[in-house]
């Protein structure tokens, strides 16, 4: 799976997820929901182009450590759980 593939992947579950239940239902620890915020709004804020929004996705995904493998197996998990 090259990194185009990769991408319209998680763009489509990332899509039907929302559609489907809404991410807003799952409960996060406040600190955990304060920094994620953060990230966001600085992302946002910052006016970037879409290419380094999903940059910058593709840093947080890297600093959690999970691998492109890990990464569609968790999409399959929410897709099949939500």
């Amino acid at each position: 799976m090259n990194n185009k593939e990769l991408r319209k992947f998680i763009q489509t579950e990332i899509k039907m997820v929302i559609k489907e239940n809404g991410i807003e239902d799952y409960k996060l620890p406040a600190q955990a929901e304060r920094f994620l915020n953060k990230a966001v709004e600085a992302i946002k804020g910052a006016n970037l182009n879409r290419k380094r929004q999903i940059a910058a996705l593709a840093r947080i995904v890297k600093a959690l450590g999970l691998s492109k493998s890990e990464l569609v197996k968790y999409f399959s998990m929410i897709k099949k759980d939500i």
